[in-house]
């Protein structure tokens, strides 16, 4: 199943007379060799950090890292309880919900991408409501949520869920999307219905900019989540009365991305245009940092944690998750403590790694530190204390995701340079890797294998795999000059218990170096 079409998903599930939630649960069974009761159990422990993060934002006034937001979630859920509000009070606590979470991710607590950080509200704040309601038990409620990543899979493998591509149309209007369909099936409506909400709710969505003020995500990101909650139920609602997306929900997602494409740069997750460059808006960044404001195709997602997920410290999954991976692969490719490292910032990153934290989560990266690590907000104390020097600057590295960055990381003995990016959603890419055009992602097990060019060493290194019972699932090489120095990465679908770089070294003497490379 390769989550391209809305229509695919729907015809399989109407041809297999099963949900497309259930489609979703065996393609990961088929894609990751994983028991069932793994899978969901895994995708119920995620459920777990989107209910902490409600009760804690709707308990307790959470304050956001820099001040300038928070308290909204718990205020909003008081004014519910007095029973005055316009809209009923039940249903303005899923707005609560939405801003709760919201304001824990601004405050760099735990939250899980729904499919980004920036959107990771709108899910959670619909699921827990759900729950709250009585109506649904919470089995049903996890399984719900394999409904949404299969919707997430195919808004981001057709157009895309990072606002620095897409505007936030890709982050919190997919998320509207996936919420309302999500909604749609829990409550026992058709695979149609669900693409009729998806359509609904994304044509709601069309055109919203991505202008987070002083590069944060908070304003307006926070009360976007929030609104968008209820817009998620109100259009599901309208999908189980029998209202049709005349717009087919596949030609809306394509529109998305057209949209998307034709938005200029400065309102996409620049912090440069629209609420960001207003003089208010420029006035708060100057509060917070001091200074004055200054002037890609799409991911192939495939699993359902790659829009459920990862469970992360806010405040961006673009911005920190991904930033924190990108990190993570230059240590593990570095081998050994790094002493001195300077990352070089292009585009979004460039403009807004302040706001998002960016900076911290590349040191934490650096650190060997995961996404959803507690020590991310303290990483340059964690770097002061190791001894690691840093610098950052800005500059431009070629025609890439705006959110990529060049790692050039030293130890005591090696050196090396990670020219990566950050794709949404948590989702990185490594595009160059010592200056050779390699990519990869590090989501699966990643053979990283230097050695010298010579005819038939990759034969010989496929066979060993094939031999050690290891399927390949993407596999390049570069090489500096013919009999020369070169570096294959071969990514695995899985690792088996052998020492399986000490076979390789063994079997190809012409080896120097091989490294198992998988992000955290």
């Amino acid at each position: 199943m390769s989550f391209t079409s809305l229509r695919e998903v729907i015809e399989l599930a109407e041809q297999q007379n099963i949900t497309i939630a259930e489609l979703m649960i065996q393609t990961e069974i088929q894609q990751k060799s994983i028991p069932r009761e793994a899978i969901i159990e895994k995708m119920a422990e995620q459920f777990t950090v989107m209910e902490d993060a409600v009760l804690r934002g709707t308990t307790s006034a959470v304050m956001s890292r820099t001040g300038l937001t928070g308290g909204d979630g718990y205020r909003l859920h008081q004014y519910a309880e007095n029973g005055k509000s316009f809209i009923n009070p039940v249903t303005l606590n899923a707005a609560a919900n939405a801003l709760a979470v919201s304001e824990v991710n601004a405050a760099m607590g735990r939250i899980v991408a729904t499919p980004t950080a920036g959107s990771a509200g709108i899910l959670p704040a619909v699921l827990v409501h759900a729950l709250d309601s009585g109506k649904f038990p919470r089995e049903r409620i996890v399984l719900s949520m394999f409904t949404a990543s299969a919707l997430g899979l195919v808004i981001a493998n057709k157009a895309s869920i990072s606002g620095a591509a897409g505007g936030c149309q890709a982050e919190i209007g997919s998320a509207t999307a996936m919420a309302a369909g999500t909604l749609v099936e829990l409550a026992g409506g058709t695979p149609k219905q669900v693409g009729n909400a998806v359509g609904i709710a994304l044509k709601n969505s069309l055109g919203l900019v991505c202008d987070p003020v002083a590069g944060l995500v908070e304003i307006p990101c926070i009360l976007r989540n929030g609104l968008h909650a209820i817009t998620a139920q109100a259009a599901a609602d309208m999908a189980l009365a029998g209202v049709v997306s005349i717009i087919p929900p596949d030609e809306v997602i394509h529109v998305m991305h057209e949209v998307g494409q034709q938005m200029p740069e400065s309102l996409r997750e620049t912090g440069i245009g629209g609420l960001a460059g207003t003089p208010t808006g420029k006035k708060l960044k100057e509060q917070v940092f001091g200074e004055k404001s200054s002037g890609c195709g799409p991911a192939k997602y495939q699993s359902a944690y790659e829009i459920i997920g990862p469970v992360m410290v806010g405040p961006s999954s673009s911005h920190t998750a991904g930033a924190v991976r990108i990190g993570n692969i230059a240590r593990q490719l570095l081998n050994e403590q790094p002493l001195y490292v300077r990352f070089s910032l292009m585009g979004s990153f460039a403009e807004t790694y302040q706001g998002h934290g960016t900076d911290l989560a590349l040191i934490a990266g650096v650190m060997g530190l995961s996404t959803m690590d507690g020590g991310i907000p303290k990483a340059k104390s964690i770097a002061e204390e190791n001894g690691l020097q840093y610098v950052f600057t800005k500059r431009v590295l070629g025609s890439y995701h705006p959110n990529t960055v060049l790692v050039e990381l030293s130890g005591a003995t090696r050196t090396v340079k990670v020219l990566a990016s950050s794709l949404g959603g948590g989702k990185v890419e490594v595009q160059e890797l010592d200056d050779y055009p390699l990519k990869f992602s590090g989501e699966r097990p990643t053979l990283v294998i230097h050695h010298t060019d010579r005819k038939g060493v990759i034969s010989e290194l496929s066979d060993i795999l094939y031999q050690k019972g290891l399927n390949i699932a993407r596999m390049a090489n570069e090489r500096s000059k013919i009999n020369g120095p070169a570096i294959t990465i071969c990514e695995i679908d899985n690792q088996n218990g052998e020492d399986l770089l000490t076979i390789l070294k063994n079997e190809i003497p012409i080896i120097d170096e091989i490294l198992i490379i998988q992000t955290k």
